[in-house]
């Protein structure tokens, strides 16, 4: 069995580790910021254009646009899902007995994580049931859930393409040359 270092931290545990703030660092929190203004701008706090900026900027442009397309696909999986389940709960009023409630919610993970697979897209199940729960656990019995759950889709929208046009924008990491070509100059 591995050390619980080389477990717990991602690169082993270095004594002498350097931190930086790189241009994701910088590109992040740029993105974050621009969120919050948009929020403002609409009248409302965009938690989850937040959070969708801050999952999706990555080092490059490439690798920011396939994870801010995992995070949309992820995130219409389960607004589908948890509209369905609202949409039920309206009809038969399952939370009048809230463990059946639960229940249901629980094993909707199932056709979730499902649909995550067939789509082809594993890496985006996870993110598909968090989105499921937020909409059909912390939103039932609202006046409009729906709503809510549009909103979720849009805040996320805003946050996957204001971390897109932040990553197209500001320069990248200078590419690293190989030590052949370094030590040529």
């Amino acid at each position: 069995m591995k050390r619980w270092r080389d477990i717990l931290f991602d690169n082993g545990f270095e004594e002498h580790y350097h931190i930086h703030i790189g241009m994701r660092i910088i590109k992040t929190a740029l993105a974050v910021f621009i969120c919050g203004l948009l929020g403002v701008l609409r009248g409302e706090m965009t938690f989850f254009a937040m959070i969708a900026a801050v999952m999706c900027v990555q080092k490059s442009t490439e690798m920011t646009l396939k994870n801010s397309f995992n995070r949309f696909v992820g995130t219409a999986i389960g607004g589908v899902f948890g509209v369905a389940l609202l949409f039920a709960e309206t009809q038969i009023h399952m939370q009048r007995w809230m463990p059946l409630y639960i229940f249901v919610c629980s094993f909707m993970m199932i056709p979730i994580i499902v649909t995550a697979l067939a789509l082809h897209k594993p890496t985006v199940a996870g993110f598909s049931c968090i989105v499921f729960l937020s909409i059909s656990v912390y939103h039932v019995g609202d006046a409009s859930p729906y709503t809510y759950a549009l909103n979720r889709l849009l805040d996320t929208t805003i946050g996957i393409i204001v971390a897109l046009l932040v990553n197209l924008v500001m320069p990248g990491a200078a590419p690293i040359k190989p030590p052949e070509e370094a030590a040529k100059k």
